[in-house]
């Protein structure tokens, strides 16, 4: 099943989502977000962070509550009670890679702002339709920042450099590129050791392939500049990412 984004956001999700299976569930009704911005939909489920409701052209689109209206939220909750109610089964799901924008972001310049939560939806995306990666982000406009940096704790700084691609190689920081205490365990003499990441890239370019690593970053497919970024390259990331997570350790 293919979760699309709200556009005003990534989409949130915790372990379960409640399915309905009444005929309310297929009635349309128009959300709107509190910006003021409509949709057309059918409620088909939610959880305490997300109403996941399907669209006129059949594909089900995942939205935050909190960018939701007062009544719309009302709505929901009044249906997850009616569902509570009959003791209906659940529906459990993987949990997703989440982001916030950091406090103050309203007061960002909108085409900074925009471009930022672009770069995010589509990065934050690909590693949620690619693997399982269950950690919530910040994204920070920090203009001070030469190009972009993130941490381990989740938060990036995206300063002269803002696109889907450098969104991309920081989320790989925040989940233990360079950042987690096990990633210099895993190099040798500038080359990755570890067996997950060297099965995972010699599954792409043969049993011959090196992985190379230094103190912050990794190549091949390490998105490391623009040049590299393609999406096939886009999309070794997000696996390689996984399997040097496997190589430290990380759940």
């Amino acid at each position: 099943m293919k979760i699309l984004l709200f556009p005003l956001s990534v989409a949130m999700f915790a372990s379960v989502l409640f399915a309905t299976g009444t005929k309310d569930a297929a009635t349309s009704r128009t959300w709107v977000s509190n910006d003021g911005r409509p949709i057309e939909g059918a409620y088909l489920r939610a959880n305490t962070d997300t109403v996941v409701i399907r669209r006129e052209d059949g594909k089900e689109l995942s939205l935050p509550l909190k960018f939701l209206s007062a009544a719309d939220r009302e709505f929901v909750a009044q249906k997850r009670a009616a569902m509570e109610s009959t003791n209906a089964p659940v529906e459990k799901v993987k949990e997703y890679l989440k982001y916030n924008l950091s406090g103050g972001s309203e007061k960002w310049p909108e085409d900074r702002r925009k471009r930022i939560t672009d770069a995010m939806d589509a990065a934050v995306a690909l590693y949620n339709k690619t693997g399982v990666f269950k950690k919530t982000l910040t994204a920070n406009n920090s203009p001070g920042t030469p190009t972009a940096d993130a941490n381990y704790d989740g938060w990036i700084n995206f300063g002269g450099s803002i696109n889907a691609r450098v969104a991309l190689h920081e989320i790989g920081h925040t989940l233990g590129i360079g950042t987690h205490g096990n990633w210099q365990a895993n190099i040798e003499d500038g080359k990755w050791t570890g067996k997950h990441a060297l099965e995972q890239l010699r599954e792409f370019d043969g049993k011959d392939a090196v992985l190379h690593a230094d103190r912050m970053h990794f190549w091949p497919y390490g998105l490391n500049f623009d040049h590299e970024s393609n999406k096939e390259n886009d999309l070794r990331h997000v696996k390689m990412v996984a399997a040097m997570r496997k190589d430290m350790g990380i759940d």
